[in-house]
């Protein structure tokens, strides 16, 4: 399940994911929210509009798409999720540290006197 192409490394059928053309382009969200029943969790991602809030406060927010999960499966999304974003993480150190940062052009380098 960690794996970005479902293929985990072990021997055995793999999982083929395919992602319809009509979906392909995904949508934005910059919420979610998370229920679980005695059954399941359900995870609704929306889109708030922050500059649009009313005079009382509200906040209006469009679920974009709505996913429920059997609670078997949510051990390995969770696990899925921090692999992930621990290897972003990585991903996003590396890139800031000084070894990797190409050097500054050799008129922005500093005079002398």
């Amino acid at each position: 399940m960690s794996d970005d192409s479902g293929n985990d490394g072990s021997q055995g059928p793999q999982v083929k994911v395919q992602v319809p053309a009509d979906i392909q382009r995904g949508v934005y969200a910059n919420m979610a929210r998370v229920n679980h029943s005695e059954f399941e969790f359900s995870i609704d991602f929306a889109n708030a509009d922050f500059a649009g809030q009313d005079p009382s406060g509200n906040i209006p927010a469009v679920v974009v798409a709505r996913i429920m999960i059997s609670h078997e499966f949510m051990p390995h999304l969770l696990e899925a999720l921090q692999e992930n974003y621990s290897r972003y993480l990585t991903r996003r150190d590396i890139k800031g540290l000084p070894e990797t940062e190409e050097p500054p052009a050799d008129d922005s380098l500093p005079l002398d006197g």
